[in-house]
């Protein structure tokens, strides 16, 4: 992963979040750990949007922030569907460590947003970007 990427995400959360940068690390979680809400979400991907000339809001984030937690194709009950899990763990690699991604709650889904997380989305838009 390019450092500018990660310094502009690090740059970004701690803007939105009012905090220094130097407390954020690439495994901090941005729920549990720096406080981030939703409406910090969208300034954080705007920051970045402007800042790595991306468009954050047009990759798997979108898919996170549009998921349709009434969806039977979304949950199994209270708990995503293994297909759901998957397809979000590309880009969250503290559900793909987890042994079993079949007890996945909502809450739990955003408790595992990462810096890295946010990273990984703005390098896969730049790779993106450079071949199309």
């Amino acid at each position: 992963m390019e450092e500018r990427v990660i310094s502009a995400v690090k740059k970004a959360i701690a803007e939105s979040l009012a905090i220094p940068a130097g407390d954020i690390a690439l495994e901090s979680r941005l729920v549990d750990d720096l406080g981030a809400d939703s409406l910090d979400f969208v300034d954080i991907v705007f920051m970045l949007d402007r800042d790595l000339d991306i468009r954050v809001r047009e990759t798997e984030f979108n898919f996170l922030t549009r998921l349709d937690f009434s969806s039977p194709d979304v949950m199994t009950g209270e708990h995503l569907t293994l297909e759901v899990a998957d397809r979000l763990a590309k880009f969250l690699p503290a559900l793909a460590a987890l042994p079993d991604r079949t007890t996945i709650t909502p809450r739990k889904l955003f408790s595992l947003i990462t810096v890295e997380s946010v990273a990984i989305v703005c390098q896969q838009a730049i790779e993106a970007r450079k071949t199309a």
